[in-house]
């Protein structure tokens, strides 16, 4: 990757967009946080900074399938690693995912090992 250019989840120039970019990212913006609040280990709520890291995430075009995927695997490594624990607190942040959004760019896993993480967190594809 060029200097110049931008890595996914670093703040954008801010350039002025048209009508239809902007539909399309409050659908997509919409569609993160929905995905999000879905997910097992979440709050419950939606902060500003969730707004504006899923409207960078936007800017910086990661898939929503890389979101979703993110969103999955974190849950399950958490699920995975408290497994006979107390209870953890519950994700308040979609900041928590963020090193995820980028390991699903780099390497993302294959469908069949995302149906396996569904299938252990007792869910079937998060709808949008």
């Amino acid at each position: 990757m060029r200097a110049a250019e931008a890595t996914p989840l670093q703040p954008s120039s801010g350039s002025s967009k048209p009508a239809s970019d902007r539909s399309a990212c409050q659908t997509y913006v919409r569609a993160v946080l929905a995905l999000y609040l879905r997910t097992p280990g979440v709050f419950g709520r939606v902060r500003r900074a969730d707004r504006q890291l899923a409207h960078r995430l936007f800017e910086q075009q990661v898939p929503l399938y890389a979101v979703e995927n993110a969103f999955i695997v974190g849950a399950a490594r958490r699920a995975r690693n408290n497994a006979f624990s107390t209870p953890l607190p519950p994700i308040r942040s979609l900041h928590y995912f963020t090193a995820l959004f980028r390991e699903m760019l780099e390497r993302p896993l294959g469908y069949r090992d995302i149906d396996e993480l569904r299938r252990e967190l007792g869910i079937g594809p998060l709808p949008l």
